[in-house]
């Protein structure tokens, strides 16, 4: 009987290129509504982790049970399987995606109508209650490249929320941001947290991870070296997640 106050049970995950292995028995539980932060030096395996997480990258073994959907990667996963999860697992990529010859409101309303078939009135409705949520609503027909790289992020994050979706994923979110941008960046996942969205961050930065994480998992090469909640910052339980803190 899987535990469905669990937003996210991973167990077991194998990950191989060929020869090469990038994931080692990764096991981890996300309880629901929470901020898990992936943490670990360049080439730990975070972001294709995070990409297994709503099946952009197969596994090569294991189980994952997210959404109160279960997947058994000794089985083959349908391709559509992944675009139906997809609707409800978001993701905000690093290079924000975001298609340069729409507006902000026709990047927003894309999906929305193409995938659930919202009508259109409903997702423009729904697009500038988003940007105003945001701090965009100014935007809403302002080409992507005349925006900073904050207000394309945001704008990614606001695109991500037009599905609705009950996990949200965020691949380095704060990468090339100032730190004013970054801090703007932490109250949106803090808003978010409060509306019952569990949240999955691949970063580096610890001072980011501290002000976002309830929960953190330190990866090395692969392998999942530590795993707890917010207290583990303050007092890790491995030699390496406090050597890779105190740098």
């Amino acid at each position: 009987m899987q535990n469905l106050s669990m937003s996210i049970q991973v167990s077991n995950v194998n990950k191989f290129y060929g020869e090469t292995q990038v994931l080692t028995d990764v096991s981890f539980d996300c309880p629901e509504g929470s901020v898990l932060v992936l943490l670990g030096p360049s080439g730990a395996g975070k972001s294709t982790l995070l990409r297994i997480l709503n099946l952009l990258e197969l596994a090569s073994s294991g189980t994952l049970n997210i959404n109160n959907t279960s997947f058994d990667f000794a089985n083959t996963v349908p391709a559509k399987t992944g675009a139906a999860l997809r609707t409800k697992v978001g993701m905000v990529f690093q290079q924000y995606h975001l298609w340069p010859h729409k507006t902000v409101l026709q990047n927003l309303i894309e999906a929305p109508v193409k995938v659930l078939k919202m009508d259109k009135p409903q997702a423009k409705k729904k697009a500038g209650e988003i940007l105003e949520q945001l701090q965009l609503a100014d935007k809403a027909d302002a080409w992507p490249l005349q925006l900073s790289g904050g207000q394309q992020q945001r704008v990614a994050i606001a695109r991500a929320l037009m599905m609705s979706p009950e996990v949200l994923l965020f691949d380095e979110p704060t990468a090339a941001l100032d730190p004013e941008i970054t801090n703007q960046i932490v109250e949106i996942v803090k808003q978010l947290s409060n509306t019952g969205i569990t949240q999955v961050i691949v970063t580096h930065e610890v001072d980011f991870a501290k002000k976002v994480a309830s929960h953190v998992l330190y990866l090395e090469n692969g392998n999942v070296v530590e795993f707890g909640d917010h207290t583990a910052f303050e007092s890790p339980k491995t030699r390496e997640f406090a050597q890779y803190l105190s740098h």
